[in-house]
């Protein structure tokens, strides 16, 4: 019956909360509504009062009362400060009055209806007034008075015709009844039409004086997964004002059309600032060429934010026995930053080394000669291992089999803020699924029967999966910082992209497959198009590999798209990046 009851009460406040919100105009639009609500009982909920008012000023509470306290409240600073304790005084009185007009009122539409007074009732009451904003001249665009019995319309105040309109038989005594007052349906008119736009006026002012400076909005990106391929990524700007904010969605620094993107508009937060989200669904490996774009009357400069993730994997892979190919070892392990490799190890050389340069610079002997003894000792726990794993699956030893883990973290950056985004400890054998670790739980899961075994026995050492949950979330996190930092210093200064483009026979002979590749470059943010007399061609007609990683730390990318053999001089390839305004390339020549 309580949850039934809330239901009930929360989906009545709803009507005449969101009701009639109004679609964008080059006018500004403002409003100031009063909303009333009387229930025909008091109700043993949380919160939920026997009756309640508030005002809305463009959808911002700014005062409250409820039969609890039976005082009249500001509920934002600058209300608190501009209006004296006089208007608070009058304001609990008219708002006393008008909670024992409603429980009278309440009553007599239950008797008038014949419904039970063991059941929940509900009457509602809004009024207010919109205006409409050019430059510096305010005009009244709309008044509302209107009244609502159990969520649904009642009796409603005709602006125009001054009089009241009945949408219920029900409600017809009552609108004969006020209509014989004309004074009273004049009074009405002239509230909404004057005296309610010189209070929302006045309170527009109060709130505007306190925000007047502006303030910028906190942006803010954040992804999430919505198939096996594909991201939903959100950029949300929050606490801006005033409320004209241009946020876009950006790939390759060109904005998505609108109707590509899923957009909330802009929202009032509780304190008088704004709030904003977009959303668009993405292929996963293209997370790196978007970024959210933001500018604000009260920032000097748009505040550009990428999608940005980092990641730190080391892969350990033990074989069951030797094999005589060259470059394959027994045992191997590697660690990968963002993808690019940065040690390695085998049961060969039997030594951790360094991939990168400034690895090897910044890091002393020692870091190497622990890392060895750490690398000797698992290569040890992997051939033990493997062997035990043959057993227990009662493979022949004959046949070659191997034993994989991959354990590390992802972490997220917005701005200098880092934050851990997915830790991963994960084996594999035969090229299946075996054994991972559930961050959540922390505990093991077995993908197959025959680690059962392995899951009992640590999942009954909790130490080793605390242990593990610390390293994912904490120690794996400082090391890829550190290593980033290492890096970054090294590459700091950006390196331009070296730009080709080339063509080959597509399989219909009249065809031809003409790519652009730009590889070379450094920071990772790069725009690159295929254009066709100087017009970008949609992404769709084009075929992308995503920015990859080169092993140096540089990046590369390429694009193709099938083309007809004589139109091939129409297309160029059109680069941009930090290190130059932009490069076009046709095939055989260069401009900048």
């Amino acid at each position: 019956m309580g949850t039934s009851v809330a239901t009930k009460i929360f989906a009545l406040l709803c009507v005449f909360l969101l009701y009639g919100t109004p679609s964008m105009l080059q006018a500004e639009k403002h409003s100031l509504y009063y909303i009333y609500t009387g229930l025909s009982k008091p109700v043993d909920l949380p919160g939920i009062y026997q009756f309640t008012a508030m005002g809305l000023l463009d959808d911002i509470q700014i005062d409250y009362y409820n039969s609890e306290e039976q005082k009249k409240i500001p509920k934002q600073t600058w209300m608190k400060e501009k209006l004296q304790e006089d208007y608070w005084e009058k304001g609990t009185q008219s708002r006393k009055s008008k909670e024992q007009w409603f429980n009278v009122n309440v009553d007599i539409l239950m008797k008038r209806m014949r419904h039970s007074e063991s059941d929940l009732h509900v009457l509602q009451w809004r009024t207010g007034c919109e205006v409409e904003q050019e430059g510096d001249e305010v005009k009244f665009s709309k008044g509302i008075n209107e009244y609502a019995y159990d969520g649904e319309d009642f009796l409603s105040f005709d602006d125009k015709e001054s009089q009241w309109v009945a949408p219920v038989a029900a409600a017809l005594p009552t609108k004969r009844k006020w209509d014989n007052v004309p004074i009273l349906n004049q009074y009405i008119k002239g509230y909404l039409e004057k005296e309610c736009v010189d209070w929302l006026n006045k309170f527009r002012e109060y709130g505007d004086e306190k925000l007047r400076n502006g303030t910028p909005p906190d942006v803010h990106v954040f992804e999430r997964k919505s198939t096996k391929t594909k991201l939903k990524l959100t950029c949300m700007a929050t606490g801006f004002y005033p409320r004209d904010v241009t946020l876009g969605i950006r790939k390759s620094r060109t904005s998505l059309p609108e109707e590509e993107i899923e957009s909330t508009g802009i929202r009032p937060n509780h304190d008088g600032s704004y709030q904003m989200r977009k959303s668009v669904e993405i292929q996963e490996d293209e997370e790196a060429e978007y970024d959210c774009y933001v500018t604000h009357t009260s920032m000097k400069e748009p505040s550009i934010i990428k999608w940005e993730k980092h990641s730190l994997y080391y892969i350990y892979m033990a074989l069951s026995k030797p094999v005589d190919l060259p470059g394959i070892y027994q045992f191997t392990a590697m660690g990968l930053l963002d993808d690019l490799q940065i040690d390695y190890y085998n049961s060969e050389e039997q030594k951790k080394i360094p991939k990168q340069t400034w690895m090897k610079e910044k890091l002393q002997e020692d870091y190497w000669e622990k890392g060895t003894q750490s690398r000797k000792s698992k290569e040890q726990w992997f051939n033990v291992n493997v062997d035990i794993l043959m057993k227990r699956m009662r493979h022949n030893e004959s046949d070659l089999h191997v034993l994989q883990w991959r354990h590390g973290c992802e972490v997220e950056q917005q701005g200098d803020e880092v934050k851990f985004s997915k830790g991963i400890s994960e084996y594999g054998y035969d090229g299946e699924d075996f054994l991972s670790f559930d961050m959540k739980e922390s505990q093991w899961v077995a993908s197959v029967d025959a680690a059962l075994p392995t899951k009992r026995k640590w999942d009954n050492v909790p130490i080793i999966n605390q242990y593990t949950k610390g390293y994912l979330e904490k120690e794996c996190v400082d090391w890829l910082n550190k290593f980033r930092e290492y890096g970054d210093n090294e590459l700091r200064k950006a390196s331009p992209p070296d730009v080709h483009v080339f063509a080959r026979k597509s399989s219909d002979e009249s065809k031809l497959k003409l790519t652009c590749m730009a590889t070379g470059f450094y920071a990772k943010d790069m725009m690159m198009t295929i254009r066709k007399y100087r017009t970008s061609l949609p992404e769709y007609e084009v075929e992308s590999t995503g920015i990859r990683p080169n092993h140096d730390g540089t990046f590369q990318m390429r694009k193709s798209v099938e083309i007809q053999e004589n139109e091939k001089a129409e297309y160029d390839c059109f680069v941009s990046h930090r290190t130059f305004k932009s490069i076009i390339v046709k095939l055989g020549r260069t401009s900048y």
